[in-house]
């Protein structure tokens, strides 16, 4: 009987070390397939997420610095004429085209949103984590300001100067003219001065913050490359 019993003991113990063993191998496969899962969605959103920021920069960036330079040299010929005390020179005309027209930055979001429902954490990488959350959470929101800064001065002051200072020209339809009514009283208008000067402040700082957006956006893109190919 105690043969027997020890007999049975040890294959009760052998039984339950195997099933022991059949259950710590099936939780490690199954974290093996979660982790190998996560990854493949870590890798697909880091891609959408560099294809979301190209595109940024082809359709919004890009755009938008180039135009806030010509708005910058304009406003500069604008101030260098009140400043110089120069003669009426049709030239400017189009030139007052910058204290009339809006600015827009619509960034693409969705890339971002999708990592935000599926969990920040899903990207493992600390770094690019970070550079991923502090873009969208502080550089273009940033940017976003200082272009909704001159939006409320073009609202508030400019265009309603240029209403009642200029004449506009509307007999080319793909640049609208804009002529000064009094060019004399306009070279000594304090109002107008300080709306050129305000416009300049804008023009700068958004200027600057497209730049500085531009190379955090390249930052990240180079990053999530560099994850990618390893």
């Amino acid at each position: 009987m105690k043969n027997q019993t020890g007999k049975y003991l040890k294959y009760a113990i052998g039984e339950i070390v195997l099933v022991v063993i059949g259950i710590l191998i099936a939780l490690q496969i199954n974290n093996w397939n979660e982790s190998r899962k996560a990854r493949i969605l870590e890798t697909d959103i880091l891609k959408d997420i560099k294809k979301s920021l190209n595109g940024d920069i082809v359709n919004q960036l890009n755009p938008n610095i180039e135009t806030i330079l010509q708005d910058l040299k304009n406003i500069n010929d604008i101030e260098a004429a009140i400043k110089d005390k120069l003669a009426y020179n049709d030239s400017l005309n189009p030139k007052y085209r910058s204290l009339m027209f809006s600015k827009a930055f619509k960034y693409e979001i969705t890339a971002y949103k999708n990592l935000e429902n599926e969990g920040i954490q899903i990207i493992k990488d600390p770094d690019i984590k970070n550079d991923i959350v502090r873009l969208y959470n502080m550089n273009y929101p940033e940017l976003q300001n200082y272009i909704d800064n001159f939006s409320n001065n073009l609202i508030a002051f400019f265009r309603p100067e240029m209403r009642v200072k200029f004449k506009f020209d509307y007999t080319n339809s793909d640049e609208v003219i804009y002529i000064p009514i009094n060019y004399d009283e306009l070279m000594n208008d304090i109002v107008f001065m300080n709306n050129v000067l305000t416009a300049k402040i804008n023009f700068q700082n958004i200027y600057h913050a497209l730049n500085n957006t531009k190379l955090d956006v390249e930052n990240v893109i180079s990053k999530i490359d560099s994850k990618l190919q390893y």
